[in-house]
């Protein structure tokens, strides 16, 4: 089970990739990590299920962009709605809620150059 400290790092880096460089070349390797981590919780397995999903698009020749974008805000979709599942204390919410707004940013440009 991944940690408390592990999950905001792992937030934290995956806000900052989409902010900053969003590729799916450097996003891959983050979307493994959070895949292995979210399958272990049934909460959280329909988000490693959509982030598999947008793996596969992503690496598809050629990737195809709507798809990507669709993933995107379904990932952002399950964020959202597991946010306040984990309480209104902490900066866990806040956390959840701004990778959910830097995945809807991203699906607005093009990730798959």
């Amino acid at each position: 089970m991944i940690t408390l400290a592990d999950a905001t790092s792992l937030l934290e880096q995956t806000t900052d990739l989409l902010h900053n460089s969003p590729t799916s070349e450097a996003g891959i390797p983050l979307l493994d990590q959070w895949i292995g981590a979210l399958r272990q919780a049934p909460n959280t397995k329909p988000i490693a299920d959509a982030l598999a999903t947008l793996k596969t698009r992503l690496q598809a020749e050629p990737a195809d962009e709507a798809a990507v974008r669709t993933s995107l805000g379904q990932v952002a979709d399950l964020l959202s709605a597991l946010s306040p599942e984990t309480g209104s204390e902490g900066e866990m919410p806040s956390l959840l809620e701004g990778l959910a707004a830097a995945l809807r940013e991203a699906g607005e440009t093009s990730i798959t150059d």
